[in-house]
């Protein structure tokens, strides 16, 4: 993959539970899922870490998410329903970013450059 990340702001968050890199963190220092309420995506984490840890989550512009399946260039995506804070396919009315031109994922574990975007649900 011959893009990177256009980070414009970032966060610190404390975990409450262990969390991997590239996933949608949530307000409550955990993984983000598509439930929303206190799982509800706030950015992306550029490290990986631990109980009481402390990581820097990605809040505005793009970043690289890892990808739950397949996601094509300009899809919406929501964190998946499943926990792990990877890209899952959303909608125009429940979606937390948008992929960027000239990125996809073909299978689950592949990085997507994602627009990060205040979260959507209606």
């Amino acid at each position: 993959m011959g893009r990177q990340h256009q980070k414009d702001d970032a966060v610190t968050v404390v975990l409450a539970a262990p969390v991997q890199v590239n996933r949608f963190i949530s307000h409550s220092g955990r993984h983000a899922t598509s439930a929303g309420g206190p799982l509800d995506s706030l950015g992306v984490s550029e490290y990986g870490g631990g109980i009481g840890d402390a990581i820097s989550v990605v809040t505005e512009f793009s970043y690289l998410v890892e990808a739950a399946g397949v996601i094509n260039e300009h899809d919406f995506v929501r964190p998946a329903a499943d926990g792990s804070g990877r890209a899952e396919v959303g909608t125009a009315t429940d979606h937390c970013g948008r992929v960027m031109q000239g990125s996809s994922a073909s299978s689950a574990g592949q990085l997507v450059e994602v627009r990060i975007l205040p979260h959507r649900h209606v």
